[in-house]
């Protein structure tokens, strides 16, 4: 029985032993561990941090700040990762300009914590997006933060646009292209934008022939915005072979798309004037004239009217939208549509409701 009890302690003994061995340097050391990508985000700006080289405390890679409306930079780093505290010396661009700082950040559980943000670990840098402003064409367009330094917004010239629909063909009210430049090579218009009027959208945009002019993403009563761009990889090399594969899979996705036309907002409406014309050539009308109390200029509007006869009674309902009037956006607006002859006599008045909104034209 003596000698089951010390082989009982010796195997306890042996156990807690190889505990002491397994856990307790697991306990007691630092982690100097990172995840290969970081990405922060505050509001419309994103920051990139990717990790290209780790040996015990000594970290390389790169870092990418994509920031709203102000300077944005990107570039380099090397430091050291020590106690839960990441330094380094960050080398980097910022609108054609090169310099370097110091920058340190905090590990706090999986994140890294610092310059504004609270970056988390993701598994893929490439898979990051941002939302890339696209002037004033109101959408951005989500593209691969990774990308950000090798791609620029640009402005259409007039020469270009006249290149490519000819010096006598329709033209859009705006346009924009994002340029991506390669590590090889020249760089490559990879994404067109174009906003067009409805009007002349329906006349150009012939299915049957190449889409110069673009594929469609959005369209309104007034507008229609498209898109077009390279056709899958443009280049023999890599790694910019795989980024114009990875911008050409978002370019025709609806999804890459953030609309930010201005909303609508319901306007006060006084109906002036109910009144009823002939035009020899077209035929009988109602007209309505009103006005939009507290519509501005450089504001669009749309109307829904109706007409009624003497007795309250609808006889037919209309639209009408356009652009406000400047200097005076306070005058008097119209909307009219044409009616059978027998109901002239019997028009009596008319209902004007109104929405107005900052015009994207």
């Amino acid at each position: 029985m003596a000698k089951r009890k010390k082989l009982i302690a010796l195997s306890l003994i042996t156990i807690a032993i190889l505990i002491l061995v397994l856990f307790i340097p697991r306990l007691t050391s630092n982690n100097t561990d990172l995840m290969p990508c970081y990405h922060g985000k505050v509001g419309d700006s994103n920051s990139l941090l990717k990790v290209t080289n780790q040996s015990n405390s000594l970290i390389a890679g790169e870092l990418i700040f994509q920031n709203y409306q102000k300077d944005s930079s990107y570039g380099s780093f090397s430091g050291q990762f020590t106690d839960d505290q990441l330094t380094i010396d960050f080398r980097f661009t910022s609108e054609g300009a090169e310099s370097t700082r110091q920058i340190k950040l905090i590990k706090e559980n999986d994140q890294l914590v610092g310059e504004g943000y609270e970056y988390k670990a993701v598994s893929d840098c490439n898979s990051v997006l941002y939302d890339q402003g696209l002037g004033l064409i109101p959408f951005d367009m989500k593209l691969p933060l990774y990308l950000f330094p090798q791609m620029r917004l640009q402005q259409i010239s007039d020469e270009q646009l006249t290149w490519t629909f000819g010096p006598g063909g329709f033209k859009p009210i705006k346009s924009a292209k994002i340029v991506y430049t390669p590590t090889k090579g020249g760089p490559v218009d990879a994404v067109v934008f174009y906003l067009w009027q409805k009007s002349v959208w329906n006349v150009i945009a012939d299915p049957t022939q190449a889409p110069d002019w673009g594929v469609e993403q959005w369209s309104d009563q007034a507008n229609v915005f498209s898109v077009n761009g390279v056709q899958d990889c443009v280049y023999p090399n890599e790694p910019d072979c795989g980024n114009i594969t990875n911008i050409y899979k978002l370019i025709y996705e609806k999804s890459s798309y953030v609309n930010k036309v201005p909303k609508y907002s319901p306007a006060e409406v006084k109906v002036i004037k109910t009144k009823t014309f002939h035009d020899p050539e077209t035929g009988y009308y109602v007209l309505s004239q009103f006005n939009i109390l507290g519509i501005k200029a450089g504001q669009s509007y749309r109307c829904d009217l109706i007409a009624f006869d003497k007795s309250g009674k609808e006889i037919i309902s209309w639209k009408t939208e356009g652009l406000s009037f400047p200097p005076n956006p306070s005058t008097i607006y119209s909307g009219q549509t044409n009616i059978r002859p027998d109901q002239v006599p019997i028009v009596g008045s008319s209902s004007v409701k109104c929405e107005v909104a900052d015009a994207i034209i």
